[in-house]
C-alpha cells in the first residue's frame, strides 16, 4: 500500500503560513474589514488520508526476564550495571549478573536436613518391614498348604485314593492333587496384596468351594465291601478281620466234628472221658473265638471304619479352612505393611522435593547470564509507577516473581500506545502503521497493528475513572540496530485512503443544533454555509455536500454580527458523522472539542 504523504503535508502547510500571517493582521488592526481579520483556507480537492495519531513508546516485542525464584523475600547483594552488554563469553563463563542473599536459605536446609534424614530412615525401614512380611506370608501358606496336602494323602492312604475322590467329591471338596494345587495356588496368589478389588473376586471364585461345609452325614459304609480292589488302610483292615472271622469258623466247624467224633468214641470207650471233655472244651473256645472276630468285624464296620473317614475329611477341610485363614490374615498383614510403606513414601517424596526446592533456590540466588545483550532493570513492560515503586539497586529487597533484570531482544521491537475510546472502534488489528521516533525525526518506519486490547487499561482507570484508554500494540517492520526501548513515538494507524475528495481543516467547521457549517468569503463577506461531513483525521475533514474547491472558508469563526445571512441547507448524507448533541449554543467551539463533536 502506497500513502500520498505529499498531498496531505502541502494544504497543512499552506493553511499554517495563512493561519500565522492572519493572526497577525488581526491584532494588528481589529478595524479592518469584515474578511481581513479573519484568516482563510483554499478548499482542496486530491487525495485524504485518515488515520488516528497517538504517542507511544518502543519496546522489545521479547524480553528475556531474569526474576527472583526465591519463595521468600531477599534483598540484592551485588548487581550488574545496568546497560551492560552481556556477550557470549559471558554466556560461556557464567557470568554472575546478580548475587541475592541466601543466610536464610541456608538455616532453611540445614533444619530440613534433620528432617529429611529421618524421613529417609522410616522409608527404608517400611520398605524392608513390607519384604519381610511378603517373605513371612509365603513362608505361612506354604506350610499351611503342606499340611493340607498331607491331609489329603492320609485319607487316601486310609481308604484308597478312588474311594477317597468319591468321598471327597460329594463332601465338595478337592478330591485329589491337581484340585488341590488349583485351589492352593488360588490361595496364594490372594497372598500378594492387590487393590484391584475386580481381582480379588475372581480369586475368591475359585475358592468358593471352601465355603460349601456340609453338615449331611455321609454315609461311609456304602463305600467299604469285601470284595473291593482298593488298597486303603481301611479295605486291609477290613480284609484282615473278614479273614480272622472266616478262620474261627473253619476251627469251629472242625471242633465241632471233632467233638460228633468224639462222642462216638466215648460211647464205644475207645477213648477216655476226660479227652472228650477237652474236645468240648476246645469247642466252646472256638465258639467264643468266632462271635469275637464277628464281633470286631461289625464293630469295625459300623463304628470304627466310619470314625476313622470322618476324623480324616475333618482333619482335611480344617487343614484347607486353616489355609484359607493364613491366607486372610497374610492379606490383612500385607495390606498393613504396604499402608505404612505408601505412608513413608509419599513422606519421602514431599521431603526429597523440598530439599531439592531448597537446594534450588539456593543455586537461584547466583543469577548468571543465559541471554546475549544489554541488561536493563526491572520489567520493561511494566508501568512507570510499577518500575517506580519496585526499585532495583543493591541492598533493596525482592519479592518471589519480581523481575529484576530484562535483556529486550533488539531483533523484534514494537510501541506500545494506548487508543483513547473516542477512536478504539476505528483500530483494526492489521492495519498498516507509520511509526516515527523522536530520536530520528527524519525517519518513518513501516507497522502494522498486532494486539488491541478488548477491555480498556484498568491501571489508568484507577487514577483516571473518566480516562478510557484501550492498550494497543505496534510491530515495526524489519530491524533497526538504532531503536532502543523506552524511546518516545509517535504512530499514525492508516485508517482509510480517500481518493479525490473535498477537505478543509477540522478548524473551520461549526456546529450548531447537530448541523456542520462553514464559513466561506463571498463578496468581501462571509457566508455561513451548511455543509455535509464525512471522514476526518487530526488535521482535514472530508466535505461532501455544500463547498466547491477553490472556494476560501474561514479557520476561525467570526462574530456572528459580521457573519452574512446563512445560505440554503441541505440535508446531511446517511454517511455523515452524526453531530455532536452538546454544540446547542451559537458560539465557536476549540478545536480539541470539535474533533470529539465530530467523532
Amino acid at each position: 500500500m502506497t500513502f500520498n504523504k505529499s498531498k496531505k503535508k502541502l494544504p497543512l502547510i499552506a493553511g499554517g503560513i495563512l493561519l500565522v500571517g492572519a493572526v497577525a493582521a488581526w491584532l494588528g488592526s481589529s478595524d479592518s474589514s469584515e474578511t481581513a481579520d479573519v484568516p482563510t483556507f483554499e478548499v482542496q480537492q486530491g487525495d485524504l488520508q485518515i488515520n488516528v495519531l497517538q504517542g507511544g513508546e518502543i519496546r522489545a516485542l521479547r524480553n528475556e526476564e531474569m526474576k527472583s525464584e526465591i519463595e521468600i523475600s531477599t534483598k540484592i547483594i551485588s548487581l550488574i550495571p545496568e546497560g551492560y552488554l552481556v556477550t557470549e563469553k559471558d554466556i560461556q563463563q557464567q557470568k554472575v549478573l546478580v548475587e541475592l542473599d541466601n543466610s536464610e536459605l541456608k538455616t532453611r536446609i540445614q533444619d530440613n536436613e534433620i528432617l529429611f534424614q529421618t524421613t529417609v530412615a522410616s522409608y527404608i525401614e517400611a520398605d524392608e518391614a513390607r519384604e519381610i512380611q511378603k517373605s513371612e506370608n509365603l513362608s505361612l501358606a506354604r506350610e499351611q498348604r503342606q499340611t493340607s496336602l498331607f491331609a489329603l494323602m492320609d485319607f487316601e492312604k486310609y481308604l484308597g485314593k478312588d474311594t477317597a475322590a468319591k468321598i471327597l467329591a460329594t463332601a465338595s471338596l478337592p478330591n485329589d492333587a491337581d484340585s488341590f494345587d488349583t485351589i492352593a495356588n488360588a490361595l496364594e496368589e490372594e497372598n500378594t496384596f492387590d487393590p484391584d478389588a475386580k481381582k480379588a473376586v475372581e480369586e475368591r471364585s475359585v475358592t468358593d468351594s471352601l465355603n460349601s461345609d456340609s453338615t449331611a452325614r455321609i454315609d461311609f459304609s456304602s463305600f467299604l465291601s469285601a470284595d473291593s480292589s482298593s488298597d486303603g488302610a481301611a479295605q486291609q483292615q477290613l480284609r484282615q478281620l473278614t479273614d480272622a472271622l472266616l478262620l474261627s469258623r473253619s476251627e469251629l466247624a472242625v471242633a465241632k466234628q471233632k467233638v460228633e467224633s468224639a462222642e462216638r468214641l466215648v460211647a464205644k470207650n475207645f477213648i477216655s472221658k476226660a479227652q472228650f471233655e477237652n474236645d468240648q472244651v476246645n469247642l466252646e473256645k472256638v465258639t467264643l473265638l468266632v462271635k469275637t472276630a464277628e464281633t470286631q468285624l461289625d464293630l469295625f464296620k459300623k463304628y470304627e471304619f466310619p470314625k476313622q473317614c470322618e476324623t480324616f475329611i475333618s482333619a482335611y477341610r480344617e487343614a484347607l479352612n486353616k489355609l484359607r485363614r493364613t491366607v486372610r490374615a497374610n492379606r490383612s498383614k500385607m495390606a498393613q505393611a504396604e499402608s505404612r510403606y505408601q505412608t513413608a513414601k509419599r513422606r519421602y517424596d514431599m521431603e526429597l522435593a523440598k530439599k531439592e526446592d531448597l537446594e534450588r533456590q539456593l543455586n537461584a540466588c547466583s543469577i548468571v547470564a543465559t541471554t546475549s545483550g544489554l541488561v536493563a532493570y526491572g520489567d520493561l513492560n511494566a508501568s512507570a509507577s510499577t518500575r517506580y515503586s519496585e526499585s532495583i539497586e543493591e541492598g533493596s529487597t525482592i519479592r518471589f516473581r519480581q523481575t529484576i533484570l530484562t535483556i529486550p531482544d533488539m531483533s523484534q521491537m514494537g510501541v506500545s500506545v494506548n487508543i483513547h475510546e473516542s477512536q478504539v472502534k476505528k483500530v483494526r488489528v492489521g492495519q498498516p502503521v507509520l511509526v516515527t521516533v523522536d530520536a530520528e525525526p527524519g525517519k518513518v518506519l513501516q507497522g502494522k497493528v498486532a494486539e488491541l486490547a478488548v477491555l480498556p487499561d484498568s491501571a489508568s482507570s484507577r487514577y483516571t475513572p473518566s480516562l478510557k484508554v484501550y492498550p494497543c500494540t505496534i510491530h515495526i517492520e524489519g530491524s533497526h540496530s538504532w531503536l532502543k526501548p523506552g524511546m518516545n513515538a509517535k504512530v499514525e494507524v492508516i485508517i482509510q485512503q480517500l481518493a479525490d475528495v473535498m477537505y478543509v481543516p477540522v478548524q473551520s467547521i461549526e456546529v450548531e443544533n447537530d448541523q456542520h457549517y462553514c464559513y466561506v468569503e463571498a463578496g468581501g463577506k462571509l457566508d455561513r454555509r451548511e455543509i455535509t461531513t464525512g471522514a476526518f483525521n487530526d488535521d482535514f475533514i472530508e466535505v461532501r455536500q455544500g463547498l466547491n474547491p477553490g472556494d476560501l472558508v474561514a479557520l476561525s469563526l467570526p462574530k456572528r454580527t459580521n457573519a452574512g445571512p446563512p445560505s440554503p441547507t441541505k440535508p446531511n448524507t446517511p454517511d455523515s458523522p452524526p453531530p455532536a448533541n452538546a454544540a446547542k449554543a451559537k458560539s465557536p467551539i476549540k478545536e480539541k472539542e470539535k474533533v470529539a463533536v465530530l467523532n
